[in-house]
């Protein structure tokens, strides 16, 4: 019974940690001020234009495709 108890809290620690961590990171998270760039380019894998966005107070960037 002990087993088991420490098994399900691992997996629930590495679920809140892969949620938190994981999808936040390389999604990219709807956080910041995100203004686009002038920067658009055509995706070679994909082939579809691009738009480059910035968040000025931090300096992160994220790739939409644009519509």
């Amino acid at each position: 019974m002990t087993t088991q108890l420490v098994i399900l809290a691992a997996v629930i620690v590495f679920a809140v940690v892969g949620y938190f961590v994981w999808d936040r990171r390389y999604r990219g998270g709807g956080e910041g001020a995100f203004k686009p760039t002038g920067e658009v380019f055509k995706d070679p894998t994909t082939g579809k234009l691009t738009r480059v966005y910035e968040d000025p107070s931090t300096g992160k960037r994220q790739y939409r495709e644009e519509a």
